[in-house]
């Protein structure tokens, strides 16, 4: 049986758009025959403390050789050391919905900070998993060969049709 651990930063509950993509994909793969496993680590990501990163190390270093697993590039992003020490024993997909600098707003000094180690980060990744080609296009610059790169678009809730009103438009 084929399985993954999804590792994010927080609470997979969170109630934002990149959260919901995380549970819809974990649904996903469960309703495909997947066994998926979820790590949830602090929710300081992607500031964390020295100790929270310290605590992400450990999760990972639980996790059995050979594992594939997901992390979300929230957290994964800002562990470049991590991932380069645990790229050997574990298979390690990004998941990318933005890169760091990328977030709207951000200031400049965190901007370099954040992509100097997301590219560390990326490179230590067997895969990359974003949610559209602008993703795709945004990690060129970070030297993330387009072979390693798969674009899985979010979708929609199915939802009922409206009932419409009585008295019309």
């Amino acid at each position: 049986m084929r399985s993954l651990v999804l590792i994010v930063p927080g609470s997979i509950e969170t109630r934002t758009g990149g959260y919901e993509y995380d549970r819809r994909m974990a649904a996903a793969l469960r309703a495909r025959g997947w066994t998926v496993g979820i790590c949830e680590l602090d929710d300081g990501f992607p500031l964390p403390t020295p100790a929270q990163l310290e605590r992400a190390q450990r999760a990972l270093a639980a996790i059995p050789d050979g594992a594939t697993v997901l992390v979300d590039g929230l957290a994964l992003g800002v562990m470049p050391e991590q991932a380069e020490r645990e790229a050997s024993r574990l298979r390690i997909v990004a998941l990318v919905h933005l890169p760091l600098a990328a977030e709207p707003g951000i200031r400049r000094e965190f901007a370099v900070l954040f992509e100097a180690t997301e590219r560390r980060a990326l490179a230590a990744a067997r895969l990359v998993v974003v949610t559209g080609q602008t993703t795709v296009a945004a990690l060129e610059r970070y030297g993330v060969d387009r072979d390693r790169v798969v674009v899985v678009e979010p979708g929609t809730m199915p939802a009922p049709l409206a009932r419409g009103s009585v008295d019309g438009p």
